[in-house]
């Protein structure tokens, strides 16, 4: 068997990103690879990811950092505003609220916290056990398509998951989209905590 037979595949997912921005310098969680945050805002980015091959991949603007999202190098509320474009699938879930801390400890009162990723079903067992989402990214200047993919088997997650995740460490949702099977949600560091 090869590793094609074992991929299930979503239908094409479309983000528009043209008219998104940010105030300030802007740390991208896993801005290797295709780095489309870095692509898309330049000088204004950080990129951080734990392999250093992903940051090479990534293209030239942002500064690039080896760093691992659970230990954030930075000083309490320094961080103007966070993404993360299709890298919370890639974390483990035990993870996730230790990366959320992180998040939340380093971002400035007020900074916001932006991700997009994907609906993941319970994995029911079978060949196809690497869920993949393919992607047509709209930029100011270009179409980028890829496709990400993580072993399905601990992976599910969908929306709500995140947002209570977020909520159990003091943000607030302040927007929200559903798009086919991704989606965007904006968070904002809740400095009432």
């Amino acid at each position: 068997m090869n590793q094609d037979d074992r991929m299930f595949s979503i239908g094409v997912q479309k983000v528009d990103l043209k008219g998104f921005s940010q105030n300030g310098r802007v740390l991208d969680i896993g801005g290797g690879g295709e780095g489309i945050i870095g692509q898309l805002l330049g000088e204004k980015v950080i990129a951080i990811d734990p392999r250093c091959d992903e940051l090479e991949e990534a293209a030239e603007g942002p500064l690039k950092i080896i760093m691992d999202a659970r230990e954030l190098k930075f000083l309490n509320n320094t961080v103007d505003g966070i993404t993360s474009f299709f890298t919370l699938m890639y974390i483990e879930k035990q993870y996730h609220q230790n990366v959320f801390e992180e998040i939340y400890r380093v971002l400035k009162e007020e900074g916001e916290f932006v991700i997009w990723d994907v609906t993941i079903p319970q994995y029911s067992g079978g060949i196809e056990d690497i869920f993949v989402v393919p992607l047509e990214i709209k930029l100011k200047e270009k179409i980028v398509t890829t496709a990400y993919g993580v072993l399905w088997d601990k992976a599910e997650q969908d929306k709500n998951y995140f947002i209570n995740v977020a909520e159990k460490v003091g943000f607030e949702v302040v927007a929200e989209e559903n798009m086919n099977q991704i989606y965007y949600i904006k968070f904002r560091k809740n400095v009432s905590k």
